[in-house]
């Protein structure tokens, strides 16, 4: 009895249920066709599917002229055929697919209710809470859209989305387009592609085992993958197989002779679908993105949509930029012998003039795959490449700081520690320069001064401004990690040193430098400019995007200052300063792990990045360096460029002023015994030197005893002579500064110095010889006359 009232009230629950499924279907079926589905939508993504015309790709020809000149751009691969008719598919493909995922689909109309109703049964009792059940046209609502999550009126809108599909379209180009959008892992889509990708085969060619292995794959990309797990991918292969063999798709003989065979793919890259170019994937990239959100699809429905719609897409490529950069990096032979053991590098160049992507390298080496790691588009530590932009500039535009404006390049604090004191920050090498210009500073690369600027401006004010207004959100405001630690670059070391949490990537950087380059202007990198399709209508543009962030004399400033980076600080090997002006800045990531360039010149911005992909190893000491490389491109791209023009300085006063001091040359400058302190720098009227130095000192020397004259010296042994007249520096430990020497110590007289010979702190530490001021022997220009004292 009891059993009987159990299988009632299952019965019951059964019934319920698949009522209640119809009434939600019906209910939905009103609801959505009246409110929520966009029909429309549907149509032009099938439509679009449907297309037989693969993507044309152009570039300009020819950057002088005024107008866009399209050439067309070689695509091999993928791109060139993403698009295969059922008669171009093989009938084990083809009725494999229908035997597997939908033996009913010639005879529905776009929902199989038996099917569905399974389905809705498992749903309300089964533990997977996933609706499943879907038809061959559910799938293709589902692919071209992207719409793929788990719930309940989800699958409802894709049911009824597949009915109004199936009353516009025929069985066959609803199948057609199925096999041209299926997921086939490893960012491959669409059978005809994987047969080449898998196979080397046309899909026209395959045989019984080698479409069951497609069909299997479908199902879960990843877990039935030849490549990663080749024994479930058998598996499901097999079961595929004898699915073929029950439905009558293959004989006996043919299931016999398919199954008894491993499955045997080539190798992972080989199958002949390689973009031509870093830059076109680049372009497929933003494209994708920019489609998906205007279309408010997926990703991958996008992709399909822009590689398979026979569209147009007018790409921003200079053709004799790329070509460099192909030619230069394909040749192994231009880079270091390690880059068979992991080394690797990127560069990105864009036109100077207007911010868009002129030319894109991933990787070093030949391109021998779709979609690997392009290292120009993934983070890295900037290092100090990231001063101009989060210290200079911006320190420059409000005013708080000049070209001359004078920093102590001496440490900012001391740790203690079992070893004895450490410095912080550390310069290379360990010798700090003391009295240091902000011109001297960037082009040394002082961590110092850095330290300093980013104290004077405020962390919250650099961290904000590289996140909001150059884009930069690989920052960490704070975040913790699994085993309790708090991470942040809201803090002094990442924004003064540029040793950032997950760092920024070189197309990023690259582009927030078009800030400099552009005279204050912050201009999007677009990679295209417009897409349109068969017809010629404008389905996307890419409207250039820019925001002013600094003054123009403020960049201005700051071009003229990574000029001098370029002729005589941590950049003097590049020769591209004898073709055209150059302007730049080099950046070192903690323990030499990432080494960066960028650097720019009125026509191109350049950014290259080197290092070990899988982190760790230094790049400190390889040849030919970054900086060769960067220079041996640029070199090339700018032999038809002319030297006659200059980097602007309209609306900039050059003025003389005391490189000790900051301020305007007067006469006790003269009196240095380094020899004149005498530099030019440029300013804006209102931000310029405009107070006489006192920095200097004039004082007597004793030039036979070797010291300060005291009231003992022979008046004839005495020549006037100036000195930096500074406050006192006082360390726990000995430090080496370069100006130590010329430090005029009041001894006796200031209470800062008091006579002893033990004192509690270590003053002015001479630098070691091959530092100082003066070769050869010292003169203790800072001590009193030690024979007359």
């Amino acid at each position: 009895m009891r059993t009987k009232k159990r299988a009632i009230t299952a019965l019951a629950i059964v019934i319920l249920s698949v009522g209640g499924l119809i009434v939600l279907v019906l209910g939905g079926l009103y609801i959505y066709s009246k409110f929520a589905i966009d029909f429309d939508r549907d149509i032009e993504l099938f439509s679009n599917s449907a297309g037989f015309e693969s993507t044309s790709f152009f570039a300009d020809s020819d950057k002088t002229d005024t107008e866009y000149t399209p050439v067309q751009l070689e695509i091999s691969g993928s791109l060139k055929k993403i698009h295969y008719s059922l008669d171009e598919i093989s009938p084990y493909l083809k009725w494999g697919f229908i035997a597997v995922e939908d033996r009913k689909f010639y005879d529905h109309k776009g929902i199989d209710f038996k099917r569905t109703g399974a389905a809705a049964l498992n749903y309300v009792f089964g533990r997977e809470r996933s609706f499943g059940g879907s038809t061959i046209t559910q799938q293709v609502v589902k692919n071209i859209s992207g719409d793929n999550d788990k719930k309940l009126t989800r699958k409802l809108n894709e049911i009824i989305r597949a009915v109004h599909i199936e009353q516009n379209y025929t069985k066959n180009e609803i199948f057609e387009v199925y096999l041209n959008v299926i997921p086939m892992g490893n960012n491959m889509y669409g059978v005809g592609i994987a047969s080449r990708a898998y196979f080397g085969k046309e899909p026209s060619e395959l045989n019984a085992a080698e479409a069951a292995t497609l069909i299997g794959i479908t199902n879960a990309p990843t877990m039935y993958s030849p490549y990663l797990n080749p024994e479930k991918c058998k598996t499901k292969r097999d079961t595929v197989l004898s699915v073929m063999h029950r439905e009558g798709v293959i004989t006996e003989d043919e299931y016999e002779e398919a199954i008894s065979n491993d499955v045997k793919v080539l190798p992972k890259g080989e199958g002949g679908d390689i973009y031509d170019s870093w830059f076109v994937e680049t372009v497929i990239t933003e494209a994708t993105a920019d489609l998906a959100k205007k279309k408010n699809i997926s990703i991958s429905a996008a992709e399909h949509l822009l590689l398979g719609g026979g569209y147009k897409v007018y790409t921003t490529m200079d053709i004799g930029v790329q070509r460099a950069l192909d030619g230069y990096f394909e040749n192994k032979e231009n880079f270091p012998e390690e880059i068979n053991s992991g080394l690797n590098y990127s560069m990105v160049i864009t036109n100077s003039s207007d911010g868009t992507l002129a030319g894109i390298v991933g990787g070093a080496g030949e391109k021998r795959a779709n979609r690997i790691l392009n290292n120009a588009l993934v983070p890295h530590t900037p290092g100090s490449v990231l001063k101009p932009l989060a210290l200079y500039a911006p320190l420059i535009d409000e005013g708080k700081i000049n070209w001359a404006t004078v920093f102590d390049d001496v440490p900012t604090s001391f740790t203690e520690t079992d070893e004895g004191y450490r410095a912080y920050p550390k310069n290379s090498p360990d010798v700090y320069s003391g009295l240091t210009t902000v011109k001297d500073a960037l082009r040394l690369s002082k961590n110092t001064v850095a330290v300093r600027l980013c104290e004077l401006r405020g962390t919250s004010a650099v961290f904000y401004d590289l996140k909001n207004k150059l884009g930069f959100d690989t920052l960490v405001e704070k975040e913790k990690t699994s085993d309790g630690r708090t991470l942040t670059d809201l803090a002094l070391s990442p924004l003064a040193l540029g040793q950032l949490t997950y760092g920024v990537s070189l197309a990023k950087l690259t582009e927030a430098y078009s800030a400099l380059s552009g005279r204050g202007v912050h201009k999007n990198m677009r990679s295209y400019l417009y897409i349109t399709d068969g017809e010629g209508n404008t389905i996307l543009e890419n409207v250039p995007q820019q925001k002013r962030i600094y003054k123009e004399t403020s960049a201005d400033i700051v071009t003229k200052m990574l000029e001098e980076v370029v002729k005589s600080g941590t950049a003097k090997s590049l020769s591209l300063d004898n073709l055209v002006p150059t302007a730049g800045k080099t950046g070192t990531s903690g323990g030499g792990r990432d080494k960066m360039f960028i650097g720019y010149t009125p026509y191109y911005t350049a950014g290259i990045w080197c290092g070990f992909e899988s982190g760790g190893r230094s790049v400190d000491g390889l040849a030919p360096t970054h900086l060769k490389i960067w220079d041996d491109v640029m070199c090339e791209i700018h032999q038809d460029k002319t030297y006659d023009i200059e980097f602007e300085t309209a609306g900039l006063i050059r003025r003389p002023y005391c490189r000790d001091s900051g301020e305007l040359y007067g006469e006790n400058c003269l009196l240095d015994v380094r020899g004149s302190r005498l530099e030019y720098g440029y300013f804006t009227p209102e931000n310029a030197p405009n107070s006489m130095c006192k920095t200097h000192t004039v004082c007597y020397f004793d030039s036979v005893e070797k010291g300060l004259a005291t009231e003992g010296c022979p008046e004839e042994n005495l020549v006037k002579i100036s000195l930096l007249d500074i406050p006192y520096r006082a360390f726990p430990t000995e430090v080496f500064i370069s100006d130590a020497e010329y430090v005029y110590r009041r001894l006796g007289i200031d209470k800062n110095y008091p006579e002893t010979d033990t004192l509690p702190y270590f003053y002015n530490a001479l630098p070691p010889d091959e530092y100082a001021g003066v070769s050869g022997e010292r003169r203790q220009f800072n001590c009193a006359c030690p024979e007359h004292k």
